[in-house]
């Protein structure tokens, strides 16, 4: 996106972000997406390990990855781009709810494991398999999530990942990573032309003339549970860049 956006004078009127994606499309908003990739790889100079047996920061569980995700979406999505991304396009967030509120984690395993198998038997974006057992979604408003000082707190419910994550809540309800619900979230209503940006390839993509799905090149160097590697995501912020010019060609 960092590529193509000058070129293409690229302003979407609708925006929407699923898992870590929502926190790249608020950065896309609020033009800051050099400044994440400063903050993630500096906070990851600080990680030599991903487990925390010491459990300095209490309810963070055994490893440092909600820690140190929430630490940089607060540094990165400060006040200003708030303002930003509340003023800016329409912007939703798809966030998915675990099939048992009352025993959230014991749901999560059978979650997983049906996850799994629609990615290697169906994939495609659009995931069936987690709905039929029970998961449900929600697209939420991010602008008016900003205009409430919430944002932070939208972005990182977007991205709990069971179990290396613990569960947060969002008006109430237990809330995890959407990408478990849909890779691929359209924005709602559904009208005009979309762009969709994909971080890894799919046997089965929709086939309609009103999107343009763009797939990675190749496997991105960086491991979405890895974060003591600087290198991973600045090779993979190169990647991106490489793959945008591609698509410019």
């Amino acid at each position: 996106m960092e590529a193509v956006r000058t070129p293409l004078q690229l302003e979407p009127e609708r925006v929407t972000g699923v898992s870590g994606g929502a926190l790249s499309a608020a950065c896309f908003i609020g033009e800051c997406g050099r400044a994440l990739l400063q903050n993630m790889g500096a906070a990851f100079d600080n990680v030599d390990s991903n487990v925390d047996l010491d459990g300095d920061e209490p309810g963070e569980g055994l490893t440092p990855h909600q820690t140190v995700y929430c630490q940089v979406v607060r540094e990165t999505l400060h006040r200003e781009i708030e303002q930003k991304v509340a003023h800016g396009p329409q912007f939703q967030v798809l966030l998915a709810h675990p099939p048992s509120q009352a025993h959230p984690k014991a749901s999560t395993l059978p979650l997983s494991i049906v996850y799994w198998l629609d990615l290697q038997i169906r994939s495609t974006p659009d995931l069936k398999f987690t709905q039929w057992v029970g998961l449900e979604q929600d697209m939420v408003d991010a602008r008016e999530a900003a205009r409430q000082g919430k944002l932070v707190d939208l972005i990182c419910n977007a991205a709990v990942i069971p179990p290396v994550f613990n569960f947060r809540g969002w008006k109430g309800k237990k809330v995890i990573d959407g990408a478990m619900a849909c890779k691929a979230p359209l924005p709602n209503p559904d009208r005009g032309n979309t762009l969709i940006l994909l971080t890894r390839r799919f046997r089965n993509l929709p086939n309609d003339s009103r999107r343009v799905y763009v797939e990675v090149s190749e496997e991105t160097p960086a491991d979405k549970l890895d974060f003591t590697d600087r290198k991973a995501i600045e090779a993979t912020w190169e990647m991106g860049r490489r793959d945008g010019e591609r698509f410019l060609e």
